[in-house]
């Protein structure tokens, strides 16, 4: 009859005891990710309040709250590229409304003078072309400080990926919008937020990792 070692033994318990910790580390880390992907930095008097595409009424509607708060002249919004979806509604004949006019609309109707709203000209499809008209823009600008609005799990990336296209080289704060729907806390108990958290995450990732899978079209 075979004896078991104790040496043996002590080194099963260990390695035991050393996976389970890095178990409860891995979903201590999943649990609290909701939190880390959202982000407000402190706002200072700036050149713009940029609108991220999407997240309608709620994108635009921020960005006139802080421009009525003093915090900059102007609000720029992107012009997001016409998607597979909006070239079917064209060909069945239902006319389609951009979204970057939407967003003029509503702003216009929340008291921003429509002088002080600006359409960037180059039409984008992801938040990394997106944010490389921002920059561009922000450089012509001078380089001035902006403010980029947008919705509350994407932020960590929008900042992610601006320092990435920046190079540190303009200053900028990214405030959420948090009247959008996504429950940061308790991010795994419906499949809407924890495909938006698995996908920023992978989003993070990649723009860390040099963005070796191409992003799609939003």
């Amino acid at each position: 009859m075979r004896k078991h070692s104790p040496r043996r033994g002590r080194f099963g318990f260990y390695t035991g005891l050393f996976v389970v910790l890095l178990a409860g580390v891995f979903f201590a880390g999943l649990r609290y990710l909701g939190y880390w992907l959202v982000l407000d930095e402190p706002l200072e008097p700036s050149a713009a309040i940029v609108v991220m595409g999407g997240g309608f009424p709620y994108r635009p509607a921020k960005a006139a709250e802080l421009y009525h708060d003093g915090y900059a002249k102007e609000v720029w919004l992107t012009q997001g590229s016409k998607n597979d979806r909006d070239r079917d509604l064209e060909a069945f004949g239902m006319p389609v409304t951009a979204e970057h006019e939407s967003g003029q609309w509503l702003l216009e109707k929340l008291g921003v003078p429509a002088a002080n709203i600006q359409i960037l000209p180059e039409p984008v499809d992801n938040t990394l072309t997106e944010l490389r008209a921002v920059y561009a823009r922000a450089k012509a600008n001078g380089g001035q400080r902006i403010i980029i609005v947008t919705s509350k799990q994407h932020t960590r990336r929008v900042r992610v990926i601006w320092n990435v296209v920046s190079g540190g080289n303009v200053k900028m704060a990214v405030r959420s919008t948090p009247k959008e729907t996504y429950d940061e806390a308790h991010w795994w108990r419906t499949t809407t937020d924890a495909m938006a958290t698995f996908r920023e995450a992978f989003g993070i990732a990649n723009a860390w990792a040099g963005f070796p899978v191409a992003p799609r079209e939003r």
